[in-house]
């Protein structure tokens, strides 16, 4: 039995902010800290799922920027004006390729994996852990409006962000010694709403701008709206991720500081992953105390158990 403490780590979702959680692995990496498990939620499933095939932070940095980590995935051209979404699904799909390859499935990790989604029909979330791993983070990632619903194992699912943006405890079910959640903060900001809001309504136009075309309203009209709806959703899953909470008791909760990135500000992708090594290396002590206290535990209980062994023969 090694002294060697079980780590499992919940991945959170966050969009762009997501790309943090690289250099959160750069960090644990560093000092040498395992991961037994790992779960994923929206872009913490993408992310997390790398993890689990065994990449290092520097080869999921390497695919980022082939895929996810690039400003290609909002420029314009990518957007749909009359679709159920405002990204193409080509985009996110092959992005999400590009990181967990085409045909990688769960039987390909090299440690235990799952990923969440809701289901959009009956509402409820549902642990995704087999079939193929791009597909599972597809599912996880569809953030409503900004990419379409997504069917997988036969559920039509949207983002498990929406019940579950850290997904602690399916972790603390699988009676790990340590649980470290990873948190990104919301899709959107109440300065970053109110900021728009203000752009919107009450902003005196300059006089070329009296007259704005279609286009310049549609954008201004659905940035404000998507917003809109990121920002109540984010108001309503705070107060469900406390409930959970509740019964995960992370042990460790990593918190970079985000705020000035948006869900879709992917181009930031190297100031994000500042913010991660930042924060990591700020709960670093407190982590590695807590594995030396476990280790010590893990060496009482062994030693109880030769004892017991050896009465028994």
């Amino acid at each position: 039995m090694e002294d060697y403490p079980t780590i499992g780590v919940a991945f959170g979702g966050g969009g762009a902010k997501g790309l943090a959680q690289i250099g959160i692995v750069r960090v644990l990496e560093k000092y040498g800290i395992k991961i037994a498990s790992v779960a994923g939620t929206s872009a913490g499933s993408i992310v997390g799922g790398a993890v689990a095939l065994g990449d290092s932070s520097a080869e999921i940095l390497k695919k980022a920027e082939g895929g996810v980590a690039t400003k290609k995935m909002t420029k314009i051209r990518n957007f749909n004006i009359f679709s159920e979404s405002l990204i193409k699904n080509k985009v996110i799909n092959s992005g999400i390729q590009e990181m967990l390859g085409t045909e990688t499935t769960f039987e390909d990790t090299k440690i235990p994996f799952l990923a969440t989604a809701v289901d959009l029909e009956s509402g409820e979330e549902i642990v995704i852990k087999k079939g193929r791993l791009w597909e599972a983070a597809r599912a996880s990632s569809a953030i409503p409006m900004v990419f379409s619903p997504y069917f997988v194992n036969g559920r039509y699912c949207v983002d498990g962000g929406l019940l579950n943006n850290v997904p602690a405890d399916h972790l603390r079910r699988q009676n790990l010694d340590i649980v470290v959640a990873i948190e990104l903060g919301g899709m959107t900001t109440k300065q970053f709403i109110s900021a728009m809001v203000w752009n919107r309504y009450y902003r005196k136009p300059k006089t070329f701008e009296f007259y704005p075309s279609f286009f310049t309203k549609w954008k201004m009209n659905t940035a404000l709206m998507t917003q809109v709806l990121l920002r109540s959703l984010d108001i309503l899953r705070e107060r469900e991720q406390r409930s959970r909470y509740e019964f995960a008791k992370p042990d460790i909760i990593i918190r970079p500081k985000l705020d000035a990135i948006s869900l879709l500000d992917f181009g930031s992708y190297k100031q994000a992953i500042t913010a991660g090594v930042e924060a990591t290396e700020n709960i670093i002590p407190t982590l590695l105390d807590l594995i030396e206290k476990k280790k010590i535990e893990k060496r009482k209980q062994m030693a109880e158990t030769a004892v017991e062994n050896q009465k028994k023969q």
